[in-house]
């Protein structure tokens, strides 16, 4: 009976959940994922002098290793593959994908957060691309951030990368609007802890439409014309 293969999703550096858990699968079909969690022990290479058993043991294990090494390199993205080429020992390169991922994470996270600070209404042409654009940022950071953790025993990287609340959210919808008079209203929203605690972003898109709708039924602006030009 033949074994079912298993596809493996190459590691680009942002999806190592998913990667890990296919390429364990993998690893573990190909008889070798005792090399990487240490449960197979390191063979020194035996004296001259060694049995023909020690010897074959040997080299069963270099060659289980080789297919360790070889089988996780393989399921790398070229870019990503060739930091890692360098590290010899199958164990030490799987241990230390999970902190490297965590740290490219934060930098994915920060980013982002720097992209939505830098999103204006004004530069968007109207609330529909404001508000997706926004979407789109806040939905591509919880891919990076995950689930929350609430183990005491995770590390502080872990902790930290949570997805966004509904307030903050809330906020970066808010914040992008212009400061002037035709937009106090929901300047005054913003300020207000209360409305904004008990909202949520689905309840913040329509009052943007409803007070865009409003500001062009007074300056004159069809109600299919972009408020702000691109």
């Amino acid at each position: 009976m033949s074994l079912t293969t298993i596809t493996i999703t190459k590691f680009n550096g942002t999806n190592y959940e998913q990667w890990a858990t296919e390429m364990a699968l993998h690893l573990e079909q190909k008889q070798v994922y005792g090399i990487i969690k240490g449960y197979n022990d390191k063979l020194e290479e035996p004296a001259a002098n060694a049995t023909a058993t020690e010897k074959a043991a040997f080299k069963d294990w270099m060659n289980r290793h080789g297919v360790a090494k070889s089988t996780i390199l393989l399921g790398m993205e070229p870019r990503i593959q060739a930091e890692y080429t360098v590290i010899d020992d199958a164990k030490m390169l799987w241990e230390k994908l999970p902190s490297a991922y965590k740290s490219k994470l934060k930098l994915n996270i920060f980013e982002i957060r720097e992209d939505l600070w830098s999103i204006k209404l004004q530069d968007c042409g109207d609330v529909d691309n404001y508000a997706s654009r926004i979407d789109r940022k806040v939905k591509d950071y919880n891919l990076c951030a995950g689930p929350t953790t609430t183990d005491t025993d995770a590390t502080d990287s872990a902790k930290t990368i949570s997805q966004i609340s509904k307030q903050e959210h809330i906020f970066y919808l808010l914040c992008g609007i212009p400061r002037n008079d035709e937009w106090k209203v929901l300047l005054e929203l913003m300020m207000d802890k209360n409305a904004t605690m008990t909202a949520t972003p689905d309840d913040i898109g329509p009052k943007l439409l409803e007070k865009e709708a409003a500001i062009k039924r007074e300056i004159g602006i069809a109600p299919e014309a972009l408020l702000f030009a691109k």
